[in-house]
């Protein structure tokens, strides 16, 4: 091999290593940019789960931490919370909420409402205030 061979071989290898080592420069924990960031995803569920509460729950029951129902028969959705564990309760909410109470409609959920809805019904055990 002669030398101008010999430094534009060295030459390449160099480059290839370094092009090499840079792809392991990549922090693997980050998440891809098309990946919502846990904690916006969270905060959106939540805010879903405040607007569907809102309007589908809050003629009849109390949705804060502190407010009484408008219907007295109607119990505060945070003590519905506070008796069940979250399982049993997203579990309950999957069947369907079907009751014998007149007032009280029957409803269907669909699983991403289950989710919202446990996602901000957690809030309401938690010391800040739910998201408006």
């Amino acid at each position: 091999m002669d030398k101008t061979t010999g430094q534009s071989v060295r030459l390449l290898a160099s480059m290839l290593a370094m092009a090499v080592a840079g792809c392991g420069a990549v922090d693997s924990r980050q998440a891809s940019p098309a990946s919502p960031a846990p904690d916006r995803t969270r905060l959106e569920a939540v805010e879903r789960g405040r607007v569907f509460v809102t309007t589908a729950c809050s003629g009849c029951h109390a949705i804060g931490r502190e407010d009484a129902s408008p219907l007295a028969a109607a119990p505060p959705l945070r003590d519905i919370a506070a008796r069940r564990d979250p399982e049993s309760l997203a579990d309950g909410f999957a069947e369907g909420l079907v009751t014998s109470h007149p007032d009280m409609p029957d409803y269907v959920f669909r699983a991403g409402e289950i989710d919202d809805l446990m996602a901000w019904l957690e809030t309401l055990g938690q010391d800040r205030p739910p998201p408006r």
